[in-house]
């Protein structure tokens, strides 16, 4: 009785292989991306260690918070103060915007808006399919 030693070779064993290439050649891309970025970060950090001194650094940093604690001061002046509001103003005035919102969208044209959206919804599908027959032929 003949029996066949040479494995069998499927299309999912082909696709498997396939596979197994694309996903080494992503690894071998992103390792050399890590090592490059590695390298340019060592080199500039190098370049600011040898441009700034630790000292101009420090200055700058320092330099730095004081010009974020000048603009965290300016905006807390900047903030309107209407006094001590209640919850229930704050509550009152919610309600208020929304009531006129509620009564502006009575004003909208919704049923235009929809027929105009479904005349879009239309040309784009027949756009699609007419597409689609062109390729075809």
């Amino acid at each position: 009785m003949y029996v066949n030693k040479d494995p069998v070779r499927t299309r999912f064993d082909t696709v498997r292989t396939i596979a197994s290439v694309v996903s080494a050649v992503c690894l071998v891309i992103i390792a050399t991306t890590l090592i490059v970025a590695g390298a340019y970060t060592a080199n500039t950090v190098n370049t600011l260690q040898s441009t700034y001194h630790p000292e101009r650094l420090a200055s700058m940093l320092s330099d730095a918070s004081d010009t974020m604690g000048t603009i965290h001061a300016t905006t807390s002046m900047l903030k309107s103060s209407n006094g001590d509001v209640s919850l229930m103003d704050e509550y009152h005035k919610f309600m208020h915007a929304l009531t006129q919102l509620s009564s502006s969208i009575r004003e909208l044209h919704v049923d235009q808006v929809l027929q105009e959206s479904n005349s879009w919804r239309d040309m784009s599908t027949h756009f699609m399919s007419a597409l689609k027959k062109t390729l075809d032929e």
